[in-house]
């Protein structure tokens, strides 16, 4: 027998199913808003990553994986054209021909019809060459390239041509003259643009490489008049050949008064006189009027012309129109004091100086008379002191230790000597008790023993004892080393 149903029940289940399906009615909603956030927010992959990200990635790929991830798509191709992926090169002429791989001539030339509207700043490598073959291909390389490069209007910032070594007796005379007057008629065409011009070790004779400045001045002129900077940055050191007394030549001073706005020189004490210093205080002014030189760096090797005599009013009076001037002078193997006294004058601003004999130890030479009458004379301005000295046959270590304490401004010192390890103990406490300002610390303790086991015990226990202070406030390299 069928009883009818309870009302309550019946309205009950409704409301059930009512219920039940206002939820269905809100998962749906709630899933359909998810899918549209979801669509909203960006996909992550290849695909979609910024372009400033892409071309952060491909800067770091080579040519032949870069020519590979052009092929991937239209936006791969569009973003590897960007300027800033080709703005910086490197080219390596060794002259050798390779039958499976292109030659850097090609390589060379392809880059510069493509790429060398961006292209802006330029270094160029090559191994010496051999023989008078190589030579040849490498000037016809150097030449095809800034033919090439010159035709695409480029705007080159920075130029670096390294150790070229012309003097070398596989660059013949026909061959060292074909790729002067390439790099000559380059830099005369596009070198107005150079703000930072690297020829170091070109090795050039006088006539050469004064044909070479004049280019390159020839082409800043026009600059200068526009009162607009030119090249700020130029790096002579080496540029001519070692013998070459560039001093006693009067050519060299007035193409040097034409680069106007210099901030760095490097150059060879060979090639310093009255006449380039006062070139250069009147050359080197900035857009201001003020002096403009700031960095002024000397190479002075014991195989080059030093005999020069250069007034100390001389370097007075740059430092006068320089204001910022900063000297730094490095002497190689010039261990007589009376040469050394007539290079390291009073008058100079010397921030940075390096002496060093490279191996080179006599009996009757002393580092004491340098490092107690020359060095204190810049106690002032002195920052930054490199030693290498073979000093076997005398202790320096009260004289270098005074140097320091004396020297108020120092806070670099590089020492390659015979020490005893109690200098550097006692260099370390003065450092503890804030009597000098050093910050770097470098130390090579010579020693004419195979074997150094006790030197190494020793200079752990310097360090454990100032293990504080060297971690928190120092630059610290301390070792033993065979000298035999």
């Amino acid at each position: 027998m069928n009883y009818p149903e309870d009302p309550e029940e019946q309205l009950s289940e409704v409301e059930n199913e009512e219920e039940e399906d206002e939820g269905i009615e809100i998962m749906e909603e709630e899933e359909e808003e998810g899918e549209a956030e979801e669509d909203k927010e960006p996909k992550l992959g290849w695909a979609n990553l910024p372009d400033v990200c892409m071309r952060q990635v491909f800067w770091w790929l080579r040519d032949r994986d870069r020519v590979k991830a052009a092929l991937v798509c239209h936006h791969w191709h569009h973003v590897m054209r960007s300027p800033s992926l080709w703005r910086v090169r490197t080219f390596n002429f060794s002259g050798r021909i390779s039958r499976t791989r292109r030659s850097e001539l090609e390589k060379a030339v392809c880059y510069a019809k493509t790429y060398g509207s961006y292209l802006e700043d330029l270094e160029i490598r090559f191994s010496h060459p051999f023989n008078s073959l190589v030579s040849r291909r490498f000037q016809q390389t150097l030449r095809t390239f800034l033919a090439a490069l010159r035709k695409t209007g480029g705007r080159l910032r920075c130029l670096t041509v390294n150790h070229m070594e012309l003097d070398r007796a596989a660059w013949c005379r026909s061959i060292r003259k074909a790729l002067v007057r390439s790099l000559t008629f380059y830099l005369r065409r596009e070198g107005s643009r150079l703000g930072y011009l690297s020829l170091r070790g070109a090795r050039l004779n006088l006539p050469q490489g004064l044909e070479v400045l004049e280019a390159v001045a020839a082409a800043q002129q026009h600059i200068h008049l526009g009162r607009r900077p030119g090249i700020t940055h130029l790096n002579l050191e080496d540029f001519f050949s070692q013998p070459l007394a560039v001093f006693i030549s009067p050519a060299f001073p007035q193409v040097m008064n034409r680069f106007q706005g210099l901030c760095t020189l490097t150059l060879n004490y060979s090639c310093v006189s009255d006449e380039l210093l006062a070139a250069l205080s009147a050359a080197c002014r900035s857009l201001g009027g003020g002096g403009s030189l700031q960095t002024f760096t000397i190479r002075c090797h014991i195989h080059e012309p030093h005999i020069q005599v250069v007034c100390g009013d001389a370097w007075s009076h740059l430092a006068q129109r320089c204001p910022d001037l900063r000297v730094q002078i490095t002497v190689e193997r010039i261990l007589n004091v009376d040469k050394l006294g007539r290079i390291l004058l009073r008058e100079i601003p010397l921030r940075s100086l390096s002496l060093t004999s490279c191996y080179f130890s006599e009996q009757d030479w002393s580092a004491k008379p340098a490092l107690t009458n020359l060095v204190p004379c810049y106690r002032s301005c002195l920052q930054k002191l490199t030693l290498d000295l073979n000093n076997s046959h005398e202790s320096v270590d009260e004289e270098l230790l005074e140097v320091v304490l004396l020297c108020s401004r120092l806070v670099y010192m590089k020492v390659w000597a015979f020490l005893d390890i109690s200098f550097l103990d006692r260099l370390l406490q003065k450092r503890l008790e804030k009597k000098i300002i050093l910050r770097t610390i470098k130390v090579r303790i010579y020693t004419n023993k195979y074997e150094t086991p006790d030197e190494d015990e020793q200079l752990e226990e310097v360090y454990s004892r100032y293990r504080q202070l060297i971690n928190s406030e120092l630059h610290y390299f301390a070792i033993s080393y065979p000298m035999l």
